[in-house]
């Protein structure tokens, strides 16, 4: 019982930590959403999965948040000598009310840092932005463009041509969930 708690603990602190000095990628990339959602847990825990959970940054945080605290508590009590299952409340208790309140808190900082900013992507075309990472021809590549706000966008060469660091390009068009765009010559 100690070990699962453990591992709770180690993952949950562990995750937390690679979030912050890795950028660890959203809930998505390892399907996670699907069965929070499928099993309707976003709704107990009070966050997103999903496109939602991407928007707001917050899916990520409460999982590890509910098993870090899940896993201090449980091994705590397990290694006091209390009960099985007074060891399993105490971790599930314990561990959701750290993930309601890390809900509580991050959607306090999201709130004194967003600004509303109302545009369509559609609105970029015309804009220029820097190339931030090498991209072969045909393949997808990223700008960083100041409209507003400074942000990164999955873009798409028209000229089928190889997009390098550094290279300035203009938007010509939206395409889904990626912007076209024309290298600006120079």
């Amino acid at each position: 019982m100690e070990i699962i708690f453990g591992m709770m603990l180690v993952f949950g602190v562990g995750y937390l930590l690679l979030m912050i000095v890795g950028g660890l990628g959203e809930m998505s990339d390892f399907g996670v959403d699907g069965v929070f959602d499928s099993l309707g847990l976003d709704a107990v825990f009070g966050f997103e999965v999903g496109d939602a959970a991407e928007a707001s940054g917050l899916g990520c945080s409460v999982i590890a948040a509910f098993l870090a605290g899940a896993g201090a508590v449980g091994l705590t009590a397990a290694l006091s000598g209390w009960s099985f299952l007074e060891s399993l409340v105490a971790a599930l208790v314990s561990g959701f009310v750290l993930a309601r309140v890390t809900v509580a808190v991050m959607r306090f900082f999201y709130r004194q840092q967003s600004d509303s900013i109302h545009f369509s992507a559609r609105d970029l075309v015309g804009q220029s932005g820097r190339v931030t990472i090498d991209s072969a021809p045909g393949t997808t590549g990223e700008i960083m463009l100041d409209y507003g706000e400074v942000a990164k966008y999955p873009v798409k060469e028209t000229d089928n041509q190889a997009l390098r660091r550094g290279d300035v390009v203009e938007i010509i068009g939206v395409e889904g969930r990626f912007l076209r765009v024309r290298k600006v010559a120079g």
